[in-house]
């Protein structure tokens, strides 16, 4: 396994396998269970990371504290043991997850272009989560928003993030604006989300490249410039919605608030589930609903229709059997366990986004891949569903984590060095 071809196909492999899935226990791949039997070996053969590494002892305090206090809460709700080991086994393959491939990144991180070129033959292969329809076409055009979203945006950002570590240093210099004008390209055609995020990766880069010298402190600065940038790009983009020259994607949302500048109420209506989750974990501060639990009132549903601005579908939804509503994997894990999880949970993205952060470096090939997946962490973490733990942040977490470590050891000899 010394050879960086044949770790690269395994996680290729490995990648793929992730959208190969059964029902056992729930929802799960074949790499997921290939992690189990992994797991084994890595704790016979591999624990000297933990003495080598402190990081990643501190990282498994917090896991085990995450999973202890699921345990407790579930008992004390009375949760169904269905239920109960689904939100334990997030947790658990979340952990083996991020092990096992920082175990691969931690000695080469040149195995992340092998992971992400895994997840896009996988997206390739079995297609997204989401029901998509369109063509190529269609998604140039702005009709195709869900084909945009979920398959061609992901499979361009994959491909610009690998290209962007594997050209010659020159060229990676204009990358930055390359991946600011791709990701403004993607918002105009519907893709908000990503192409947001995708812009806002570009833009970071090139304040950071563009630094004599590149410390933390920086990052305050630059941080302020992009906020307004940021906010300057949300305005016209607004004002070329209300005009009509935009209307592709999920544009007409803006066309029903109240106040379209204000970028909160743009959130409230298109991630209503997690304003909804978070009203569930305030109504159960303590311990929560418990995983996967029922929406037996009805409650959320109608919170979530009124959100949405479709009151008239409320009515329709009485007596239909629905878990809880909670598009969020720090606010799903408050409303599922409560407040000790939410903190134990909060403490785990903190601790991969502050190491991220300590990571970057402008003479760094990966920086357009760690900033990218540095604001897919805070994404994923604020506004996806919550099994989102186990199958897309353990890659985030990893690659930070690794990068992280690797650094500071570089930066650390050429200190010893002068």
């Amino acid at each position: 396994m010394n050879n960086i071809k044949v770790k690269g196909l395994l996680i290729v492999l490995f990648e793929i396998g992730l959208g190969l899935k059964f029902n056992i226990v729930g929802t799960i791949s074949i790499s997921e269970i290939f992690l189990f039997l992994y797991f084994f070996v890595f704790l016979i053969s591999q624990t000297s990371l933990y003495t080598k590494y402190p990081f990643l002892k501190k990282i498994t305090f917090l896991y085990f504290g995450l999973f202890f206090c699921q345990v407790f809460a579930e008992i004390f709700v009375g949760n169904m043991i269905s239920n109960s080991f689904k939100g334990l086994s997030v947790t658990i393959v979340s952990y083996i997850h991020f092990i096992f491939l920082f175990s691969f990144f931690i000695k080469d991180r040149r195995l992340i272009l092998y992971a992400l070129a895994g997840k896009t033959f996988q997206l390739l292969i079995f297609g997204s989560n989401v029901e998509v329809s369109g063509t190529v076409e269609d998604a140039l055009s702005g009709e195709g928003a869900s084909f945009l979203k979920f398959y061609l945006a992901p499979i361009v950002i994959s491909f610009l993030l690998i290209s962007s570590s594997i050209v010659g240093h020159r060229l990676r210099k204009i990358f930055p604006l390359i991946i600011i004008v791709v990701g403004l390209f993607l918002v105009v055609l519907g893709a908000r989300s990503s192409g947001v995020t995708f812009s806002l990766t570009g833009l970071m880069a090139y304040f950071i490249t563009g630094q004599r010298k590149f410390d933390i402190r920086v990052l305050r600065t630059i941080g302020v410039y992009m906020i307004i940038i940021g906010y300057g790009l949300y305005a016209v983009y607004v004002n070329q919605v209300l005009n009509g020259n935009i209307t592709s994607g999920n544009s007409a949302q803006l066309l029903e608030l109240e106040n379209p500048y204000n970028p909160v109420y743009l959130f409230m209506r298109g991630r209503a589930e997690t304003f909804v989750g978070w009203t569930a974990f305030m109504d159960s501060f303590w311990i929560g609903h418990g995983a996967w639990a029922e929406d037996v009132t009805g409650k959320y549903r109608t919170l979530l229709f009124i959100l949405h601005d479709a009151e008239d579908k409320i009515s329709e939804s009485i007596g239909i059997d629905g878990i809880i509503p909670s598009h969020s994997v720090l606010i799903g894990t408050g409303m599922q366990n409560g407040i000790l999880a939410f903190i134990m949970m909060l403490y785990i993205l903190y601790a991969f986004l502050k190491a991220g952060v300590k990571s970057l470096s402008k003479d760094d090939p990966y920086l357009l891949i760690s900033l990218s997946l540095i604001f897919s962490l805070i994404w994923v973490g604020l506004f996806s569903a919550p099994p989102s733990f186990k199958n897309g942040l353990p890659l985030n977490f990893a690659m930070l984590a690794a990068s992280y470590l690797l650094n500071k050891t570089y930066n650390t000899d050429k200190k010893t060095l002068k």
